[in-house]
């Protein structure tokens, strides 16, 4: 049995571990590694942009991808991943057309690596090839990809009404961008030039209007991957040179001292809620180090609404200043907020509460970016869902606290009954924004055992299902193959104590697994299991650790030991 000690001595450690690390704003830097997909795609677009003035970038860029490349000759989504073909397919592109000389043989070698993927026909099938429109456009810049099989983007998409715009939220500038390349580089027929010539002026009014609310930075949604992309759209279609010189400077100034770029600069928003809410479930609520935090949580609030997504006023975005506002951050932030002791007269709270409730699916889910989208990203999510939930009630605090109860009345409401519809057969739940099941079965174990609901049908099979994949190390896994890690055990452990269960032997299994797991540090180790976009995945180093805390600190005061 793990004991009050030990619980306390290693959230000490972890506080102290955070304390250190927070920025003088009151903010963390949520780090992500760096990434063979973002390097490739910068160098491209710089060799395309800016050949001359980024000679230098592009050879670190070719560089670092050379002593990147893995021993079956392809690349990882992150430098200690297994090769995906994602990953491979956009450097051996990259090094074939930015510095073919000095790469013959790593060319080769992935080559070699996506034919074992499957050639070109995995490359053109989507199910195998996630990134199949980037991989494509690059392969064929580099002469190693028939053009005629290059997709077409759907650029009548630009003439379309602004909600069906947003249904596809996350993915639209990159293919405004590049319809405007195709449509002035390639041939078409008389009709698909008409439509292309009645598109274009609407896709560059999109990508104008976009860049002047992301700021004068040149970000495209925090991203230097989505920023190469777009960039080299417009370079290539000699159009926007000025938003091309934003995206040039931006791109530039992203670059790490390794020669490498991340997929996003930052997330530091997220994992600073992570920590606020760890720190807080701690019992370090009333440190004077997060007032900080918390006036940055109200100074990062976005003023003005967000057409690309049709998101009103009053979100948050992953990182500052052009991360989209959505349903995670938002959540998070609210949540954070309330634990800091805001209350109904809080103007940050009740704009962020209003747009979570402007922002609820009609059939009671959250997705992440827009309302009522079926299409990839902005599908409805467990786990979007869950943290939605785990605000609000956060938000209405025990009663009479806030006064806002009555008003997420039916909101929570509909919310629970989507927890019922969207439950897999065995108990446990998809989640889009992390791998697998824990995730989202945990997330919504938690949502539903702090409404009270945790004896209920929904929450009873979601908790058979959690107990039945602890794996014998006392952590949780993916729910699969994949070992022990310490996002997803500190995910179980809040759902068993959310749900009444902090006394059950496989809590304090996953509580001794946090604290046998904490380093010398007082954090842990990060494991690769958040999903970009489009299957490519990411390690973030303050997920594990905020919501390592937030277990310890819940278990704690549970059992009250």
């Amino acid at each position: 049995m793990t004991t009050t000690l030990s619980v306390g001595a290693g959230i000490a450690k972890a506080a102290e571990g955070l304390f250190a690390r927070q920025r003088p704003d009151g903010s963390w830097e949520g780090f992500l590694p760096s990434s063979a997909v973002s390097t490739g795609s910068v160098i491209i677009a710089l060799r395309v942009a800016d050949p001359d003035a980024s000679r230098e970038l592009v050879a670190a860029g070719a560089s670092w991808l050379r002593s990147h490349q893995l021993a079956d000759g392809g690349w990882g989504d992150t430098p200690e991943a297994p090769a995906s073909l994602n990953a491979t397919a956009i450097a051996v592109a990259a090094l074939r057309l930015t510095d073919a000389a000095a790469s013959e043989e790593a060319v080769a070698a992935g080559l070699a690596r996506i034919e074992g993927f499957g050639g070109w026909d995995a490359v053109a099938d989507r199910r195998r090839c996630t990134l199949k429109a980037v991989c494509e456009q690059y392969l064929a810049l580099a002469g190693l990809y028939p053009a005629e099989r290059v997709g077409r983007m759907p650029f009548e998409l630009a003439l379309a009404s602004s909600w069906l715009r947003r249904k596809l939220s996350f993915t639209v500038p990159g293919l405004m961008s590049w319809g405007v390349m195709q449509s002035r580089t390639q041939r078409f027929g008389p009709l698909r030039r008409a439509v292309n010539r009645l598109a274009e002026p609407r896709a560059l009014d999109y990508l104008a209007d976009l860049h002047d609310h992301e700021g004068p930075d040149g970000a495209v949604e925090e991203s230097a991957l989505m920023a190469s992309v777009v960039c080299l759209g417009l370079a290539s279609a000699g159009a926007a040179p000025g938003i091309v010189a934003d995206y040039l400077r931006y791109l530039r100034g992203t670059v790490r001292p390794d020669g490498a770029w991340p997929v996003d600069r930052d997330i530091e928003f997220s994992v600073s809620m992570y920590l606020t809410h760890g720190l807080v479930d701690a019992g370090f609520g009333d440190d004077p180090r997060l007032r900080r935090t918390g006036e940055w949580i109200r100074a990062s609030q976005r003023s003005r609404p967000f057409a690309p997504t049709g998101c009103p006023a009053g979100g948050w975005g992953w990182s500052l200043p052009s991360g989209w506002p959505d349903t995670d951050d938002t959540s998070c932030a609210v949540a954070s907020l309330a634990a800091l002791g805001a209350g109904a007269d809080d103007s940050s709270l009740r704009r962020g509460t209003a747009w979570l409730l402007t922002m609820q699916n009609s059939d009671g889910s959250w997705g992440c970016f827009a309302r009522n989208a079926k299409v990839s990203m902005d599908a409805p999510c467990s786990v979007m869902t869950s943290h939605a939930v785990l605000a609000l009630h956060a938000a209405a605090g025990p009663p009479p606290a806030h006064g806002l109860g009555d008003d997420f009345a039916a909101p929570l409401a509909r919310a629970v009954r989507w927890f019922g519809k969207a439950q897999r057969a065995d108990g446990s739940y998809p989640c889009i924004w992390f791998r697998d099941s824990t995730a989202g079965t945990a997330r919504v174990l938690d949502a539903l055992g702090r409404l009270g609901l945790g004896g209920t049908p929904t929450a009873t099979r979601a908790l058979t299902w959690l107990l039945g994949h602890q794996r014998s190390d006392g952590g949780w896994g993916d729910g699969g193959s994949q070992p022990s890690s310490a996002e997803e055990t500190a995910w179980a452990v809040l759902g068993l104590v959310s749900a009444g269960h902090a006394d059950h032997p496989a809590t304090g299994a996953g509580v001794r697994w946090l604290l046998d797991h904490q380093r010398a540090d007082g954090l842990w180790d990060a494991t690769r299991l958040g999903v970009y976009f489009l299957g490519l995945t990411y390690w973030c180093d303050h997920i594990a650790d905020g919501y390592a805390l937030q277990a310890l600190g819940r278990y704690r005061a549970a059992t009250k030991e």
